[in-house]
């Protein structure tokens, strides 16, 4: 089974290496597959045998992944391939085409390391070199953060907390925030700070709460927003924002979302799934969507479904699986979004009002465990994204850099890799994503990213078991 031809582009470029239980690389079905299909061939290891490397970098009938997938599928005969037509279904071709692009990636990560590897803790890229500069540590696993007028930070704390940063200290916690419900991924999540904040005072927070609803007999929640004001320490004059009512909530701990972005006056956020695939295209179903309202929580009457009989009036678009990152580009207005896949199959996606962005029926990725999800990566009335990850790199927050420290990344989008420890940088010329570089790895697990008031890139980045996360910016080296 040779399927000849070079990685994609991207593939190539970002050489994403992910050995964590996000992918679980090398185990399940899919793997199995491979051994009892191809290795007589290929090798164990994919390094050739009988038949030619599948991780040399030499593709002679096409890179794409529609090219690989009708090598497997048709064969080439005269050159001695059997077409696998006849014994695997499209399911199992696609998840061998997502294996395969797997294996040159972890091919790939010795050069990958090397490159990466800071020297008298400089980081060497394409456009700029940086330090890392600690800001400071946290108690816990810290999850967002902002910048207030007085430059100081503040940062959220999924047990809960909300800290002040002052001086590079961690002041508070904050007494008084709305009280979460701790469940797997959940607790307190998002923090921003409104847009007219030095006027109005108001700082956003999404969370995950617990109503007393019951799912299947478990305790169940989502996501909710609330808003409040901060003084002498602590949370006053609190406003629900935006809250699910408890049919909706389910027992699942797993994709809250959840990000913002202020627009127009209107803030914009994400929740995900909520472990429930099928209702990402449910438009009765508030999970799996971005979500607009107006700043103090009114519903909008001209959203994409706010005159449809029972639709969630809210919802901007859908078809999403965990959306955690979200920004609005500085120079366009539009709104540009990252998702987590499952085992391939993270997503930068340009948002726009009442489109359907896939999830689960199209999707570049597989089930964890190998098995297949869908055939099916592209289908009439479904949008495609503008860049995906295989494998995938658990993609968190992203954020346009807007300073000036760092002239030749403006405007770029940096985005964040948990399981993979990687940032990244994405260059966008209008709606496409012309490349991808990956300018850090392996300092920890990026959870957030955010462009400074005072021109610096911030980082929060996790390490350690159980993990603590910690604040760092990145600094020019010159």
């Amino acid at each position: 089974m040779k399927l000849n031809g070079s990685l994609t582009t991207f593939a190539a470029i970002s050489l994403a290496f992910v050995s964590s239980a996000q992918n679980r690389i090398g185990s399940g079905a899919v793997d199995e597959l491979y051994q009892a299909s191809c290795a007589s061939c290929h090798g164990k290891q994919l390094e050739g045998a009988s038949g030619q490397p599948l991780i040399d970098g030499i593709w002679k009938h096409g890179d794409s992944d529609e090219a690989i997938a009708k090598s497997i599928r048709d064969g080439f005969p005269e050159l001695g391939m059997a077409p696998w037509k006849d014994a695997l279904n499209e399911e199992q071709i696609r998840s061998l085409v997502i294996y395969i692009h797997e294996q040159n990636q972890l091919a790939d990560k010795e050069a990958l390391l090397k490159r990466l590897e800071p020297s008298d803790g400089v980081f060497k890229t394409e456009l700029h070199s940086f330090k890392l500069e600690k800001v400071t540590d946290g108690d816990g696993v810290l999850w967002s953060l902002d910048f207030l007028p007085n430059g100081d930070l503040i940062t959220t704390q999924r047990d809960g907390k909300l800290w002040i940063v002052k001086n590079g200290e961690l002041t508070g916690p904050i007494n008084g925030t709305p009280e979460v419900w701790q469940h797997g991924q959940g607790g307190l999540l998002e923090v921003a700070l409104h847009p007219d904040f030095q006027e109005n005072q108001w700082i956003y927070l999404s969370y995950t709460e617990n109503t007393g609803g019951k799912d299947a007999g478990k305790p169940a929640g989502m996501t909710a927003i609330a808003r409040g004001r901060i003084k002498d320490g602590n949370w006053i004059d609190q406003e629900e924002i935006f809250h699910v009512p408890s049919k909706f909530h389910t027992n699942a701990g797993v994709h809250f979302g959840s990000r913002f972005v202020f627009k127009d006056g209107y803030l914009f956020f994400s929740i995900g799934d909520r472990g429930r695939q099928d209702m990402a295209q449910d438009i009765t179903r508030p999970n799996g969507k971005i979500h607009r309202i107006h700043d103090d929580g009114r519903v909008p009457s001209d959203n994409p479904f706010a005159q449809e009989k029972d639709a969630y009036k809210s919802i901007w678009s859908y078809g999403h699986r965990n959306p955690q990152g979200l920004d609005l580009h500085p120079a366009t207005g539009e709104i540009w979004e990252t998702e987590h896949g499952p085992r391939g199959g993270d997503e930068t996606n340009w948002i726009r009002p009442g489109l359907n962005y896939g999830w689960p029926v199209i999707t570049y990725g597989m089930n964890y465990n190998g098995k297949p999800l869908t055939q099916h990566t592209a289908m009439e009335g479904m949008e495609q994204p503008l860049r995906y990850w295989v494998p995938s790199i658990a993609v968190c927050g992203i954020d346009f850099y807007e300073g000036n420290r760092f002239p030749n990344w403006k405007h770029n989008l940096f985005a964040s890799g948990m399981a993979s420890q990687e940032l990244h940088r994405l260059t966008i010329e209008g709606d496409q994503v012309m490349a991808d570089e990956i300018v850090m790895k392996n300092q920890g697990r990026v959870r957030d990213v955010a462009s400074g008031p005072d021109g610096y890139l911030y980082v929060l980045l996790t390490s350690g078991t159980p993990g603590k996360g910690s604040i760092y910016r990145l600094v020019p080296a010159n």
